[in-house]
């Protein structure tokens, strides 16, 4: 009897500490000096789970254990959830979002107590995050679409559409429409991405041509042919209903006409370039030429200039002719001697090919045993002060 008791207080002890550690699961938002969202945290794990994940760093289970959604205009959570990273912070586990929070939003954290818990788990912990929109000075404008030449190669990969103000997600492929020369849409024009591709700020989308339209050989483009072809012209067209992160429709429409030329299939010859090097002791520009439009993007970040013991050299990048000519001012006057322009490799046209190799080149095909370098040094001499 006396073994029976103990047994039986034991295990009442233990469900009820597993109850408190489900009381004691909860959601908190991590906010920044302004009082903005910018991360979330869980508590309520177990000190050995969570010296286990501070060993492993185990971002796929821990993906499974929190998840963060955007909700629709029903308080509907939308697939997929969140992508972002996790940290252990004291006691808790905290989930920073690869893009910021966005105003006028509503998202909704869900804390499993195990990976693959039923949705309707009944220890599931759930949590709304209301991000009040910010007031605007006037309406959202498209400022530029990337690339500006008026004509692109048939093998064109990419747009990038640039804003004054940060837009909201999730709503681009309703509202970007790539018209055929007879007027009607593309509608498989494009790669429709889940997440979408914004850089930091919600003022830059990446729009990508379907890969398998562009590429030869593949069965998008067999099936519904080339996105673009030769001597015939476009509109890429953004209606004015696309709505900014203060759910405001933009001040007006825009289109970008362009005509379609021949495919560019080659890798970037670097010993086309033109270095053009300014007088010692001006802060004069550094002068690229392309023979052809780069893309902008990788040109802003995929280019810098170190002086002859290697150390980056800082200054300002701007980009002109198109995009055919890359120009470096630098914080600091130019001293007589040597310098490079460090190129990586992986820089592109607009039509994907790089440095290392042409986009179009055959997987299946044995392409080289050895890898290359990942950065070209491209030297070149400012000359002594007259």
């Amino acid at each position: 009897m006396t073994r029976l008791l103990f047994h039986s207080l034991l295990l009442c002890a233990l469900f009820m500490s597993a109850r408190l550690r489900a009381d004691e699961r909860q959601i908190r938002i991590v906010v920044d000096e302004q009082n903005r969202p910018i991360a979330v945290e869980t508590l309520g794990w177990s000190k050995d789970e969570l010296a286990s994940l501070a060993k492993s760093h185990n971002e796929k289970y821990l993906a499974e254990r929190v998840r963060v959604y955007v909700l629709n205009e029903k308080g509907q959570p939308q697939l997929p959830q969140l992508a972002g990273r996790f940290e252990i912070v004291d006691q808790a586990v905290r989930f920073i979002p690869q893009f910021p929070f966005r105003p006028a939003t509503r998202y909704e954290v869900n804390y499993f107590p195990t990976p693959r818990s039923p949705i309707e788990s009944p220890a599931l912990v759930k949590h709304e995050i209301a991000i009040p929109a910010t007031s605007a000075a006037e309406p959202t404008r498209v400022t530029a679409i990337y690339p500006s030449a008026s004509t692109l190669p048939e093998n064109q990969l990419r747009f990038y559409i640039h804003f004054s103000a940060p837009m909201a997600g999730g709503h681009a492929y309703e509202h970007v429409k790539l018209l055929k020369p007879d007027g009607t849409p593309d509608k498989p024009a494009f790669l429709e991405i889940g997440e979408e591709m914004w850089d930091r700020s919600g003022q830059r989308l990446t729009l990508l041509f379907d890969p398998g339209r562009v590429k030869k050989g593949l069965k998008p483009r067999e099936e519904f042919g080339p996105v673009l072809e030769p001597g015939q012209s476009y509109r890429l067209v953004i209606d004015k209903e696309w709505r900014d992160a203060n759910d405001q429709p933009l001040a007006a429409g825009f289109e970008k006409r362009f005509t379609a030329g021949p495919a560019i299939e080659a890798a970037i010859d670097i010993k086309q370039w033109k270095l053009t090097s300014p007088a010692t002791g001006s802060r004069n520009s550094l002068n690229v030429q392309f023979p052809r439009p780069l893309d902008r993007a990788l040109l802003m970040r995929m280019l810098t200039i170190a002086d002859s013991a290697g150390k980056e050299i800082g200054g300002q990048i701007t980009l002109a002719a198109e995009e055919r000519c890359w120009q470096f001012r630098p914080d600091q006057p130019w001293a007589a001697g040597e310098y490079f322009l460090v190129a990586d490799t992986a820089l592109e046209d607009t039509a994907g090919n790089n440095i290392a190799r042409p986009f179009e080149v055959d997987v299946f095909d044995r392409v080289d045993d050895k890898t290359g370098p990942e950065f070209i040094r491209i030297p070149f001499s400012i000359g002594a002060k007259k």
